[in-house]
């Protein structure tokens, strides 16, 4: 081979090899740490590269790269850039014989991240989800954190640490972090999202009224006592605060022979009472409560209940603050486990009211296709310190989260079970019905996970 070509060939291969090795390079060593890039003052100017780690040993050259293109004379570990330059984009490259690693890219003049905030979960057993807030530069920077569910920020959590509420089992969360220090611009970055895992719910029952007592006998004094009236003398005042129309009277609340209590409404009778609304009264019911007796907070509280037949009756199963004598309604609270009403006879509402629901209250229904009033039915809530569900037949059908201060669900409440006529509510009562009743088979309470507490006076 003549030599001019001989040395031709060689100029091509030399010029191929670089070629060769850059793809080594993309295919070579990978860096166990990417390098990283600080401000070595408050300026924003003056940068620091905190080299790559690689796994073997390697010759290494660096080069910085502003908004994208190489900086002449950029070779170094340290960099200056000109205030012509800020805003600009920078990054450090670090070149080996057998691998590359870039930094991130940040902007001159911006907080730098060079690691992203993460979470993660370090102990099941504490419930608690751990922000980390990565690696950043200036060291005076200051971290603020807002945890997310979605899209939906979750009011209230700023902090590096997280108690998931029982309503976030199932979702994945992350956290937002946000980068400010004197003389930077800010930066934000969001982590990783995780999954909060679901936790079985263990009940166990602790309290129950089964009205297992001898038939014809009320409830049990021990446990329950009569509120009786027209509510002019109660707390909610008259009509009982809902313009109902009965009177009530301890002696329609009896237990039966099948081992239930049955509360009745009756036109009977009534005419020996005077209401509210100035004359006879048109029906006599009862209404029983556990205030003064027995107390509730958190926990599973659940009845098998037989609803009440023909418009305008309205039976119930709820429950009030028992600070109510302090605090008067809505203050106290009012927890519905289930509202039935005749005039509509297959649904069942469940409805919480506080501040600033107020008397429309916070809830949902739940159809029922063969109605409330021909079966029982078993109607529950799961009230736990951060959020209550509602349950028809052990099929969760709604839930109301702790999200604003109409939140005034977490003391003491106390059981109550009545069968009210006509009111806001219950609407026009059926000019034909002179009798109604519902019947409860037990009423149960159980704590969830050892949440919960029966509170006997």
């Amino acid at each position: 081979m003549p030599m001019k070509y001989l040395r031709a060939l060689l100029a091509f291969l030399v010029f191929l090899l670089p070629i060769t090795l850059g793809g080594a390079q993309a295919q070579g060593v990978v860096a166990t740490a990417p390098p990283q890039i600080t401000y070595a003052d408050n300026s924003g100017l003056n940068f620091l590269a905190i080299p790559a780690t690689w796994p073997v040993a390697q010759k290494n050259t660096y080069q910085w790269f502003v908004n994208g293109k190489a900086v002449a004379g950029g070779t170094k570990l340290s960099f200056r850039a000109t205030v012509k330059q800020k805003n600009q984009t920078i990054q450090f490259k670090e070149f080996g014989s057998m691998g590359t690693s870039v930094s991130v890219l940040g902007k001159i003049g911006q907080v730098i991240v060079n690691i992203k905030p993460s979470v993660s979960i370090p102990d099941l057993a504490s419930n608690k989800v751990v922000a980390s807030a990565g690696s950043y530069s200036p060291k005076s920077t200051n971290v603020i954190f807002q945890w997310y569910k979605g899209p939906i920020d979750i009011a209230g959590a700023k902090s590096a640490t997280y108690s998931p509420a029982t309503a976030d089992q199932g979702f994945k969360i992350y956290v937002n972090a946000k980068y400010s220090a004197k003389g930077f611009t800010d930066n934000k970055f969001d982590s990783n999202e995780i999954e909060i895992p679901v936790v079985k719910r263990n009940y166990v029952q602790v309290w129950q009224d089964e009205f297992n007592l001898t038939a014809g006998s009320a409830p049990d004094s021990s446990i329950w006592i009569s509120e009786d009236g027209d509510g002019t003398k109660a707390a909610a005042g008259a009509g009982w605060g809902n313009i109902e129309r009965q009177y009530y009277i301890p002696t329609l609340a009896k237990i039966t022979s099948a081992g239930s209590l049955q509360i009745d409404a009756t036109t009977k009778g009534a005419e020996n009472y005077t209401c509210y609304y100035k004359g006879p009264c048109e029906w006599v019911s009862s209404k029983y409560i556990t205030k003064g007796k027995v107390g509730f907070k958190y926990g599973r509280i659940e009845a098998r209940i037989k609803g009440p037949v023909g418009a305008g009756t309205w039976g119930a199963f709820w429950m009030l603050g028992a600070d109510i004598d302090d605090r008067r309604w809505p203050w106290c609270g009012e927890i519905d486990v289930t509202e039935l009403l005749g005039k509509t006879p297959n649904l069942s509402y469940g409805y919480l009211h506080g501040l600033i629901s107020d008397a429309a209250g916070r809830g949902t229904s739940v159809d029922m296709p063969k109605g409330f009033a021909d079966e029982y039915h078993t109607y529950a809530i799961d009230w736990l310190p951060d959020h209550i569900d509602w349950y028809l037949d052990g099929v969760l059908y709604g839930s109301q989260q702790k999200l604003d201060k109409d939140w005034v669900f977490d003391h003491e409440f106390y059981l109550i079970m009545n069968l009210a006529m006509g009111g806001n509510f219950g609407g026009a009562i059926d000019a034909s019905l002179k009798d109604a009743s519902m019947s409860f088979d037990w009423i149960r309470f159980s704590t969830i996970n050892g949440v919960g507490e029966v509170i006997k006076h």
